[in-house]
């Protein structure tokens, strides 16, 4: 968070503890600026990590004030709203680009769900995971894409999908401070299942979708000795292909879902483009590898002179922009809201 970081997700978290699969389980595709691993959802389990949310959540109390009673009201009329959700990473995105002197905001943290290897209930685990983690995220992700845990991907599927889904949001609305709740899809998609996962997401009311996790194709393009090795790949190779996967979903839900793009990010342009596909903010993994923790202040750079030079003040105003009937119309309906809080003030 200290980095610059406007959300930071922690995860996948199983509810037993798990060693996860025999290393080596990570492989660097140097040459591609890739990633393949096989971590299997190594985990310290849900109790421990309980407890290190809740150390975590009393160290900022006693930093500057409890967080979440501070924020328990925004989050009621923020968070818990898609169009809110989007407009509070938005203003901490905007304080990323153009951050104030000594002026910095909170960061948001998430928690990402797994499912045990040894699991064979469909729901219980990610279940157990909202009740136990659930008041010590600002959002939550269920994670049914990862190509590691034989048949989590299953999860997937038209009717496995809603039945998760409706007993995710359930629980998740028995906690008082009902944090966003996300579900995270692979690439390997086809449009049918995309299709579904879509209005399986809207159906259940769902706060937004993570697009996309790691892959299990091998582009031709591939040249690093380790590309033969099992896993799930990411980095620059899919970035493309995870682009392609957001522009997809956001048509499919009509830019009625909130989408954290993923997949490939290494400069301000490879946001930007994954903003006009239909992202509202995009996470970083396999680049940090690569690059560190400089990358951030670089990607912030390039990502701004982008936007200037498009006349662009607000990360809102590239969100979606490959798709010109669905941003205009959204873009007015925005308009409108400004107008009638104006006119009740």
């Amino acid at each position: 968070m200290d980095l610059g970081f406007g959300f930071v997700e922690i995860g996948s978290v199983t509810p037993r503890p798990q060693p996860g699969n025999p290393k080596p389980r990570m492989f660097r595709l140097e040459e591609d600026l890739g990633v393949i691993n096989r971590f299997g959802f190594n985990s310290i389990g849900m109790a421990a990590v309980e407890q290190n949310l809740k150390e975590f959540r009393e160290q900022a109390a006693s930093k500057g004030g409890n967080i979440l009673a501070q924020e328990e009201e925004q989050k009621k009329d923020i968070l818990h709203t898609m169009g809110g959700f989007v407009f509070h990473i938005g203003k901490k995105m905007w304080g990323m680009i153009f951050p104030q002197r000594h002026v910095r905001g909170k960061s948001l943290l998430g928690v990402n769900l797994g499912k045990n290897k040894t699991s064979t209930h469909e729901t219980q685990d990610y279940e157990d995971g909202i009740m136990a983690l659930g008041r010590y995220a600002d959002y939550l992700v269920i994670n049914i894409s990862s190509p590691n845990t034989p048949g989590l991907r299953n999860l997937q599927k038209s009717e496995p999908i809603r039945r998760l889904l409706k007993s995710a949001i359930q629980k998740r609305d028995t906690l008082e401070n009902k944090p966003p709740l996300f579900v995270k899809i692979a690439p390997d998609l086809d449009l049918d299942e995309m299709k579904d996962i879509a209005l399986a997401v809207m159906e259940n009311n769902v706060d937004g979708i993570l697009v996309t996790n790691t892959s299990n194709q091998r582009p031709y393009s591939l040249i690093s000795k380790n590309r033969v090795e099992t896993g799930g790949l990411s980095g620059l190779p899919i970035r493309d292909m995870s682009t392609e996967c957001i522009r997809k979903m956001y048509e499919l839900t009509e830019g009625k879902v909130f989408i954290v793009g993923i997949g490939g990010v290494g400069s301000g342009h490879d946001v930007y483009e994954k903003l006009k596909a239909g992202a509202s903010v995009v996470q970083i993994y396999s680049r940090m590898v690569y690059e560190g923790p400089g990358l951030v202040s670089r990607i912030r750079r390039e990502l701004s002179e982008l936007m200037m030079q498009n006349g662009q003040r607000h990360v809102e105003d590239v969100v979606g922009l490959d798709h010109e009937e669905i941003y205009w119309k959204k873009r007015v309906d925005r308009f409108q809201v400004v107008r009638l809080k104006k006119e009740k003030n």
